[in-house]
């Protein structure tokens, strides 16, 4: 939300927009009704959407009843997308 935030022209912007943004990613992560219920193509765009990786690392861990290494995979693919939203948030903020 950071990086939304350095896009967003006044803190009310930013905010609609973050609301919006986590509607979005919230609905593509599989949280609210099973991402193999998609239809193949989004199931494809959801690798692209950091929350899909959340609720997949939290599903092998409690639906499935695996040990933290199953969660690990999705556990580093949150850690990359935190390093380049976030190095892309503070190189927006630097540059206003």
């Amino acid at each position: 939300m950071v990086l939304i935030a350095a896009f967003g022209k006044t803190p009310e912007a930013a905010r609609g927009i973050s609301v919006f943004a986590t509607l979005i990613m919230v609905m593509l992560s599989g949280a609210w009704m099973p991402s193999f219920m998609f239809p193949q193509w989004l199931q494809s765009l959801t690798l692209i959407v950091p929350t899909r990786w959340a609720v997949d690392g939290l599903d092998a861990m409690t639906w499935r009843g695996l040990g933290l290494d199953a969660a690990l995979p999705a556990v580093g693919v949150q850690l990359a997308f935190a390093a380049v939203f976030g190095t892309i948030a503070l190189w927006r903020f630097r540059k206003t």
